[in-house]
Formats: C-alpha cells, sequence, structure tokens
C-alpha cells in the first residue's frame, strides 16, 4: 500500500462522487477541502454492499471493500480501498461520529419499550464501538443487504414488527422489506424513496416524533371505530322501530361525524412526547 497523490486522490474522489454512501460522501468532501476540482465521471457502476467501478482503457478502476477491491487483508477499521489501473491500492480509514443525540433517542425507545438493534454493513469493531456507545446490546456488522432482510424476516416470524432507520444505498432493500422505514434527508435518494417517512435535521429526535405520533393516531383511530360502532349499535335499532324519523337521523348522523373528525383533529397540535 503507498499514499495516494494529488492526482490519485482526484481520481477516487471522482468515483465517491458517483455514490450517495456516507464514506463516498466524506471523501469528496476531504478532496473539496484539499480545494480540488471533484467531478463524477460517465460509466461509474454501483454495486450495493460493495462498491463502485468503471472501465478504463487498460484496465478497472474501483473503490469499495475489501474483497471488492482485491485486497486479501485489512486493519479491521471502518475503510474504503481504492484500486486504479496500473497503482498499488490505498485505503482511506473513516472515524464514525455518532448523531449528537443518537444514545438519547436510543435509551428513550428502550424506556418506552422498544428492543433497539443496530445493523451495519461495517466491519465488527466499528459498529460494536457504535452499539457501545449508544447502549444497544444487539448488534450484527459487516451485513449485507440481503442478511439485513433476512434478520427482518426472522422478526415477523417472532411475530415481532421492525421500524428501520437507514440513510445509505445499501439500506434500501432493508427500508423497503421492515414493517415502517424512515430516512433522513441527506440520505441516498434511492433509500428516500423506500423509506416510509423522511425526516429533517442532523439528528435522530424525529424518530420519536414519529413513533409517538403514529401511536397516537391508532388510539384515535381505535376510538372513531368506537363512536362509529356505538352509533350504529343504538341509532340502527331504534330507526328500524320506527321511534327515529330521517330528520332525527340526519341530525344524529351528522354529529357521529363531526364527532369523529373533532376527535381525529385533536393529534394535530398536540405536543408529542
Amino acid at each position: 500500500m503507498t499514499p495516494l497523490s494529488r492526482a490519485g486522490r482526484r481520481l477516487a474522489a471522482g468515483l465517491a462522487a458517483a455514490s450517495r454512501h456516507p464514506y463516498a460522501q466524506a471523501i469528496v468532501a476531504a478532496a473539496r477541502n484539499r480545494k480540488m476540482t471533484v467531478v463524477a465521471p460517465e460509466g461509474v457502476e454501483e454495486t450495493p454492499g460493495r462498491g463502485l467501478a468503471r472501465a478504463l482503457p487498460n484496465g478497472e478502476e474501483r473503490l469499495g471493500s475489501t474483497e471488492w477491491c482485491g485486497i486479501t487483508a485489512s486493519g479491521g477499521a471502518s475503510e474504503v480501498w481504492y484500486a486504479g489501473d496500473r497503482q498499488a491500492p490505498v485505503r482511506f480509514r473513516f472515524a464514525d461520529a455518532l448523531r449528537s443525540d443518537a444514545a438519547e433517542v436510543v435509551q428513550e425507545l428502550k424506556r418506552r419499550g422498544y428492543p433497539v438493534a443496530l445493523l451495519s454493513g461495517d466491519r465488527n469493531n466499528a459498529v460494536e464501538a457504535a452499539a457501545r456507545a449508544t447502549g444497544i446490546e444487539t448488534w450484527l456488522g459487516e451485513l449485507t443487504p440481503a442478511r439485513k432482510i433476512d434478520w427482518f424476516a426472522e422478526c415477523t416470524k417472532q411475530g415481532r414488527k421492525v421500524l428501520m432507520v437507514g440513510d445509505g444505498l445499501n439500506d434500501a432493500p432493508a427500508l423497503a422489506a421492515a414493517h415502517a422505514s424512515l430516512s433522513p434527508a441527506s440520505a441516498a435518494d434511492i433509500s428516500q424513496r423506500a423509506a416510509d417517512f423522511v425526516f429533517q435535521g442532523q439528528g435522530l429526535a424525529p424518530v420519536l416524533e414519529v413513533q409517538s405520533t403514529a401511536k397516537r393516531a391508532r388510539n384515535l383511530a381505535l376510538q372513531n371505530f368506537g363512536v362509529a360502532f356505538c352509533y350504529n349499535i343504538v341509532a340502527v335499532p331504534f330507526a328500524m322501530a320506527g321511534y327515529v324519523t330521517p330528520l332525527i337521523a340526519a341530525i344524529v348522523m351528522s354529529t357521529s361525524s363531526i364527532l369523529v373528525t373533532l376527535n381525529a383533529a385533536r393529534l394535530a397540535g398536540v405536543r408529542i412526547s
């Protein structure tokens, strides 16, 4: 492994510019911080869970995992490799920064009775460090997109419903397979399209808000079903017995509809906790 030249760094950043993966975007940002002009070349193909590749006149250049770039050994850290034509492979190492409120959000979800798991395609030591920092007991690293979906299938067999939060290109299949899913606005476009909700901001607090809103909306829907059921169980027999005139029936029907609408409107403007 040799140091990457400025020209080589520009080539690697060009490949990375074709992806929305967080590591790829970090490489692009690092190049631009060094005042380099980064332009994504044509013909770049991305393989989820592996990396990027582009055909060259005399070979191929790749940016991605160790296996994708033909590396037989690695340092075990969160890393991406660049292998260019007739050039020794070069490693990019990353230090993942957790979202500022990640630990607080995890603890609040656990307080509400929801088990939290961390599934990632990153190496085990990096995933374990993130799990420890946020207080997550269940974690799995070095997962392919297919393996994440298999994990969801196991949860479904156990009668559990999974809320998936993800932002990477590799998360898109899992986001689509989960019972419900969220993705930040900074995520890859395909992940945003696969998710049920897209939230703004750098924090994870919207996850709590979505969960609280969904729970409250479900309770209000059940209440509305109860109102409709009571109306029918009382009004229909009286109407059949001839005790209710059409005018009174219309008034009662409108009143029940108003009650249902007002009850549903309670969801708006309520402070979610």
